[in-house]
């Protein structure tokens, strides 16, 4: 997909940009930035793209993204419906590699740093524990402090997360964004109708007029731009949509796959094994035994 250039606002007196933003959902669009990004879900959940990556995320969510890979977090339907008890909180940490002395990361001291730099070339997500919860409590004392002591918690935190071995890439290595900004609009309009209209049965030929191609051409488009087809990607958004419904609803598997936009039980039960690993029963016992 074609990202939007996010231009995130500097303050001459501080080389690290931080914010918490409360708000009652997620409204960015699929975009990219030329700094690094470290952000911090305290309360939210939804669907995470990250470069080729189609996840859930939920509260705690932490995560580590190096410049100009894609992202985006999306909240569910839930959080669009004025519902006070759902609102979204967060906290982001932006800076450029040059942002302190030109060459300061390519000290010998910092060469664990260098390394995280390429990890997150493909988006590191932390996981829950002892580093998760440490780095979770520096971040929001960055966002509290100012001056020399922000600037030596940042460093801190940047060197928690190079050390953490509690993570997993999320993007594959092989993704590059090709970015043509002109693009922006078109593949969110395509986003945001495959969001909106998973349960559906979705027409490609729906789409590619939507975008003004031809269906040949958004086929070859779509595949170029986000390494995946539509069926690929639709069946992953219909699948994270299914393993939250069989987690937190008290729908049949048979009722959740035609809720999700399959007609054909098999056909769901193969997907499901694919994208996940298990079996939609093997999902539902595994997380609902850990969720107690």
């Amino acid at each position: 997909m074609l990202p939007k250039l996010e231009k995130v606002p500097s303050l001459p007196s501080s080389s690290i940009t931080v914010k918490r933003e409360i708000t009652p959902f997620m409204d960015y669009p699929w975009h990219y930035h030329p700094e690094f990004e470290i952000i911090l879900v305290e309360k939210s959940f939804g669907t995470r793209f990250m470069g080729s990556h189609i996840g859930r995320f939920s509260d705690g969510d932490l995560m580590f993204i190096s410049p100009s890979l894609p992202h985006l977090w999306r909240n569910d339907g839930d959080f669009y419906q004025g519902n006070s008890d759902l609102f979204v909180d967060v906290y982001v940490i932006h800076f450029r590699e040059d942002a302190l002395t030109k060459g300061f990361f390519n000290l010998p001291e910092l060469s664990h740093i260098k390394k995280l730099f390429l990890r997150g070339q493909q988006g590191v997500f932390i996981h829950d524990g002892i580093d998760h919860d440490r780095i979770a409590s520096l971040i929001k004392e960055i966002v509290r402090s100012s001056d020399f002591k922000r600037l030596s918690l940042f460093l801190t935190t940047l060197d928690a997360i190079a050390n953490t071995e509690d993570f997993d890439l999320l993007s594959s290595p092989g993704y590059t964004n090709s970015v043509n900004v002109a693009d922006t609009e078109r593949i969110n309009l395509v986003m945001n109708y495959v969001m909106q209209h998973y349960m559906e049965e979705i027409n490609i030929r729906e789409i590619a007029s939507l975008v003004h191609l031809t269906e040949a051409s958004f086929c070859r488009y779509f595949k170029a731009k986000t390494h995946k087809t539509l069926s690929q990607f639709l069946n992953e958004i219909r699948i994270l949509n299914a393993s939250k419904l069989l987690i937190n609803s008290n729908m049949t598997i048979t009722e959740i796959c035609y809720h999700t936009g399959y007609n054909n039980i098999s056909h769901f039960n193969r997907q499901f094994k694919f994208i996940t690993g298990m079996t939609a029963k093997e999902y539902a016992k595994k997380y609902l035994k850990e969720s107690y």
